[in-house]
């Protein structure tokens, strides 16, 4: 299981991690080490969500991160409406 991303800009997706999905804790989000396919879990199991509900914020969360989004080095920060 591969990064989703280049290791660079781990800081800048865990802000957006926090941002989104606020009530995960630091350690939480750190544990992920930059596999995003193992957030849909930890957002599951931390707000009660179905799997499907919580699979769905991923998909729109990783829309966000396409690599169109890197290629300046600066990322849409802004509160994605999940």
């Amino acid at each position: 299981m591969g990064r989703d991303f280049s290791r660079s800009k781990w800081p800048e997706i865990k802000e957006m991690i926090k941002t989104n999905w606020d009530k995960l804790e630091e350690d939480e989000i750190d544990s992920l080490k930059g596999h995003l396919d193992l957030l849909s879990e930890k957002i599951q199991i931390k707000y009660s969500y179905s799997k499907e509900q919580a699979d769905n914020e991923m998909l729109e969360f990783k829309k966000v991160l396409n690599p169109a989004s890197f290629q300046h080095g600066h990322l849409p920060i802004n509160n994605i409406n999940l």
